[in-house]
């Protein structure tokens, strides 16, 4: 996942206001391309009443609202396709191939993904499954899958710079897998798909990509294609494997490391974060408590050689 300004998506986002300008925007390569982006929208009361419309592209606009709005609606061509309010978590898809033109009535923020027509039939023929000619919901339907896997978008957002290419692709592309399989088309497996873990040699070849590059940059395609395997191949099996994602097993290396460092060295927890791929003096505290039910100072003084 790489921070980038693309045309599309910057029109949108300055469509629904300035308040949303101090977040960039996301967007994964682990496709063809530039082809899905994340945008954090704040509409602010100055840009409340008919806003101007989004120019038509072949690109579906799904929306997640961390506060609700009483009363919202949209129109494309001029005929009204949605109204009404909708509640916090809810969930919103619309196909902009025709243009949308949305009527504010008080402020709200929310997370949406532009997802190009490329995107989704580059994703299902990747996956084994058949391709989707659209993706549609109920307005304003409640996903709590979806609200969970957005929210986990937000930190991306405040500090893009110190973000895991492998998590931020991991967490877009479950969004997708998940938009396909509940509001697109019924799931077909390919027959090709390997239901095994990986062979040793893989296994090897992906954690020593993956301990090479604790900081994070590496994203989960560009494993999977050194291991000439598809990106869910590799999640999958690597999973029944280990028994972790590999962002899970990452994250674990990361503390295995953290607590050698702690164990046998003198440095100072924000050195030992940069060293060992955390974004933060708070970030490794965080996951370090996660995973070993402790946070690294009392490890450190219980452990200390």
């Amino acid at each position: 996942m790489t921070i980038i300004r693309p045309l599309y998506g910057e029109k949108v986002r300055s469509i629904y206001g300035t308040g949303s300008n101090k977040f960039p925007i996301l967007s994964t390569h682990s496709l063809l391309g530039p082809q899905i982006s994340a945008l954090y929208v704040k509409v602010g009361q100055e840009r409340t009443g008919l806003l101007e419309p989004i120019p038509p592209e072949d690109t579906f606009i799904v929306s997640v609202s961390p506060t609700g709005a009483s009363q919202y609606e949209m129109f494309s061509r001029g005929q009204p396709i949605a109204s009404g309010g909708f509640s916090p978590d809810s969930l919103r898809i619309g196909h902009l191939i025709d243009g949308v033109q949305s009527h504010v009535y008080q402020p709200f923020e929310a997370i949406s993904l532009l997802i190009r027509r490329a995107a989704l039939d580059a994703f299902t023929e990747e996956e084994g499954y058949r391709r989707v000619e659209k993706i549609s919901c109920p307005y304003g339907i409640i996903d709590a899958t979806m609200a969970n896997l957005t929210k986990t978008l937000i930190p991306l957002f405040v500090c893009s710079q110190k973000t895991s290419a492998l998590f931020t692709d991991h967490v877009v592309l479950a969004i997708i897998d998940h938009l396909i399989t509940r509001y697109g088309a019924s799931r077909i497996i390919s027959t090709a798909q390997v239901r095994g873990g990986l062979t040793s040699s893989q296994m090897r070849l992906v954690q020593e990509m993956l301990f090479s590059d604790l900081g994070g940059k590496l994203r989960i395609a560009d494993v999977a294609k050194e291991c000439g395997i598809s990106r869910q191949h590799l999640t999958n099996s690597f999973k029944k494997s280990t028994g972790y994602s590999p962002h899970q097993w990452l994250q674990r290396t990361r503390v295995d490391r953290a607590k050698d460092m702690l164990k046998f060295t003198k440095y100072k927890l924000e050195y030992i974060a940069a060293q060992c791929g955390f974004a933060s003096q708070s970030h490794l505290t965080n996951v370090f408590k996660a995973i070993e039910g402790t946070p690294p100072t009392v490890w450190r003084r219980q452990n200390k050689n």
